[in-house]
């Protein structure tokens, strides 16, 4: 399959001087490298083996000059296990200074990459990120997104439903049980699945973190992302998880960082441009694939069980949130996500803030939303007259006018699934 983000990572290969590739473990990181170089001169070192590991520390420069050539890419995976790399490639790039050297950087998570390139790679290198096949992706759309539309302000007043509506329903229950890392998503197992699942975190997680951050009570850590995870599209608060954990604070919040280094979770911050507004400033916390959501929360992997159990609300949530973040880095558009709550109680999901462009946005699992779906983003408009247009994503078949300002958008258009 072949990966709409390589059509990014090749233009920004050869725009800038390096590129840095940030991504979890499993996300397919080295696959998309591989595949470039199937149409593209070049080669791909991995620091996961050890004896490469070994030869690079010996001489980092002599190593990189050795298997640099102009005019073709070199791709180094997991780059920030041979610390000493990152000063050997900025010699090698101010070499070449301005010319683009087609380096690509690519690491598991993003702090040691994020650390070693603050120390060595500041300035000369620009930033990518990979995430899970996208829903777009495994469907085999080429649809443009309704997400670019409501951006760039041409939203239609309609759209048709779909003939394949039975089928974009099917595909949206698989994605929000099987989410999209590779592996699990394109494999005819349910076992098979329910398997990769169980062993993520201890298997392709849990050994980073040992490495980098040398925790000590592995069990401890285990528990913590368990109950991490059912706190999913909820307002995160470290001493509520230290209480659940039995751990003290300042660790349940290292817990917390780790998880995000490895991109696992993400902290959505507050959207805060009205000072006269009293706001909630707490972070909201993520799950960034809904895969991993399901044994925590007990759904034994059933869109009905988490209807029964009241937790498809807050899964539906973030499986949206995520494939927005695919379908916005898929086809190279900077944007920021934030959230939006008052101390009154009033709130918004989602505020996506692009170049000069802020986007409100309500997730409902509801094939009927109604105006009282709609009270959170009118209290947010009524607070930023400025922005004219709200929206509520539901997973239904067409776009309707929930009030004069606020309309209801198909999941499938927003996401260019059809």
């Amino acid at each position: 399959m072949k990966r709409q983000l390589e059509k990014v990572l090749i233009s920004r290969l050869n725009k800038w001087r390096s590129v840095a590739l940030l991504g979890s473990r499993q996300v397919g990181k080295s696959y998309l490298l591989k595949e470039i170089l199937k149409r593209h001169q070049g080669r791909i070192i991995s620091f996961d083996d050890p004896l490469e590991r070994a030869e690079a520390a010996k001489d980092p420069l002599r190593y990189v000059e050795h298997r640099f050539q102009p005019r073709k890419y070199l791709f180094i995976d997991e780059a920030a296990r041979v610390p000493e790399i990152f000063s050997a490639v900025k010699i090698l790039v101010d070499r070449y200074d301005p010319k683009p050297t087609g380096i690509c950087l690519a690491n598991s998570g993003n702090y040691l990459l994020l650390r070693r390139i603050k120390e060595s790679l500041a300035g000369r290198i620009n930033l990518l990120s990979v995430y899970p096949l996208s829903w777009q992706e495994l469907a085999g759309a080429k649809e443009t997104p309704g997400l670019i539309s409501i951006i760039n302000d041409n939203m239609p007043a309609e759209i048709s439903s779909p003939e394949s509506i039975v089928e974009i329903n099917r595909m949206r229950e698989e994605r929000i049980l099987w989410g999209g890392y590779p592996a699990p998503s394109l494999a005819d197992e349910r076992d098979a699945r329910i398997i990769w699942s169980s062993d993520y975190i201890r298997t392709y997680i849990l050994p980073l973190i040992v490495e980098q951050f040398n925790i000590r009570d592995v069990s401890a850590f285990e528990q913590a992302a368990k109950i991490l995870f059912t706190q999913n599209a909820q307002f995160f608060n470290a001493s509520r998880l230290a209480q659940l954990t039995g751990v003290s604070q300042p660790t349940a919040s290292n817990y917390t960082y780790q998880l995000q280094a490895m991109m696992v979770i993400e902290l959505v911050n507050v959207f805060f441009r009205n000072p006269a507004k009293r706001l909630v400033k707490q972070s909201k916390l993520y799950v960034t694939d809904p895969l991993l959501l399901h044994q925590p929360l007990g759904t034994n992997f059933s869109l009905q069980s988490a209807i029964d159990r009241g937790q498809i609300g807050h899964i539906y949530e973030s499986f949206i949130l995520s494939e927005m973040k695919k379908t916005l880095v898929n086809h190279d558009i900077h944007a920021e996500n934030f959230t939006w709550r008052t101390q009154d109680g009033a709130e918004v999901d989602i505020i996506l803030s692009a170049t000069d462009v802020v986007v409100p946005l309500e997730v409902k699992w509801s094939t009927e939303p109604s105006r009282g779906d709609a009270s959170g983003l009118h209290s947010f408009l009524s607070c930023y007259p400025e922005i004219e247009k709200g929206f509520i994503i539901y997973p239904g078949e067409k776009i309707k006018r929930i009030t004069e300002k606020v309309f209801a958008v198909p999941d499938w258009w927003l996401l260019g699934c059809f």
